[in-house]
């Protein structure tokens, strides 16, 4: 709403003020002669439209402002929130690089002054360099579309280089180093391949199914770092025997689940009581006796609510956690059905 002559009068009276320019310096900033600035603030007049831009950076505000007649205090908040940010990054960016140069220099000088050749200097390197990965170079206005993939990128090359400086130099085994490896990899999939999945763009068919790209290639990580450890430990017997159907065992449950929650067509708290009710049956009656066969520790866990001595414990824990979680599934699966019967009363 265009703003009454006196009112804006009033507001170029305030901001000249603020700025602490008299009638005729203001008049010289915007080429005008000072009896029109005097009109303006008396309110007898408004200024010509072309004098809108140099009149508000006279003023020191936007032209918003200055066409409203009044402070824009959101913009004004958002501007200083930018300005603290700005300074923020800046002290940061200054503090940790000088931090990580001071750091190399001094570590390089001590190494060839004590040991007279440059040897766990690299170790300080690939460290220092796994650092700013992750605290400076997440900062720096980088050209690039996904900065978050690069820092990822930096950090796993930085740590993995890290890994390897520490093998050759201090250890003749190597087999931990790529374990390690596979282990951090896993990781890294296991935690950023659903952002990945959830980010990148599919193809129709293939975008419909996430949930399941996402939880294979956790699966797939997962077998192939068991497979690396069989490798390195030259048991690969065992990886077939035991370390794969244990596995696999415990896999069934979250793919169950997922597949119920991402797929089954009925309302959502009919498939949250599915799973949860699911869960409870599962650990209760097919995880804990496989994972018995499978490695041949075959106990007894007798049950009696009456008493909780050693024998007793892990019985009666197992017999309350399948009570409790098919009776959340039951109240779960129950609010479904008060919901849609609502719904419908409500339709009719």
């Amino acid at each position: 709403m265009t703003p009454s002559k006196k009112a804006f009068g009033q507001f170029v009276i305030a901001k000249r003020q603020a700025a602490g320019l008299t009638q005729r310096e203001l008049a010289d900033r915007v080429f005008i002669t000072e009896s029109a600035v005097s009109k303006w603030e008396r309110g007898l007049s408004y200024p010509d439209i072309t004098l809108v831009g140099p009149l508000a950076e006279a003023l020191r505000v936007s032209e918003g402002e200055l066409i409203n007649a009044s402070d824009d205090h959101a913009s004004q908040q958002v501007e200083r929130e930018a300005r603290v940010y700005r300074r923020w990054r800046a002290s940061l960016l200054w503090s940790t690089s000088i931090a990580y140069a001071t750091t190399l220099v001094t570590c390089f000088i001590v190494n060839l002054s004590v040991e007279h050749t440059l040897s766990w200097y690299w170790v300080v390197v690939a460290a220092v360099a796994l650092a700013f990965s992750l605290t400076t170079l997440p900062l720096l206005a980088l050209p690039v579309l996904h900065r978050g993939w690069l820092v990822l990128g930096a950090g796993l090359f930085s740590l993995f280089a890290l890994l390897a400086i520490v093998r050759l130099l201090y250890s003749d085994d190597g087999g931990w180093l790529l374990i390690a490896i596979c282990a951090v990899m896993f990781a890294a999939v296991l935690v950023f391949g659903p952002i990945w999945f959830a980010t990148r763009p599919l193809p129709t068919p293939v975008s419909h199914h996430r949930t399941v790209l996402a939880l294979g290639a956790d699966t797939v990580a997962l077998v192939l770092l068991l497979l690396v450890i069989a490798l390195v430990n030259g048991d690969l017997a065992s990886f077939v025997t035991q370390s794969l159907p244990i596995t696999a065992v415990c896999l069934v449950m979250p793919w169950v689940i997922a597949l119920v929650i991402r797929y089954l067509p009925i309302a959502g708290l009919y498939r949250a009581g599915i799973a949860v009710a699911f869960a409870g049956v599962y650990l209760f009656a097919v995880l804990q006796p496989a994972l018995d066969r499978l490695t041949g520790d075959h106990q007894e866990r007798p049950v009696d609510l009456g008493r909780w001595q050693a024998e007793y414990i892990n019985g009666n824990v197992n017999v309350l956690t399948l009570i409790g979680t098919v009776l959340i599934g039951a109240v779960l699966a129950l609010a479904a059905a008060l919901r849609g019967g609502q719904r419908t009363r409500e339709l009719r």
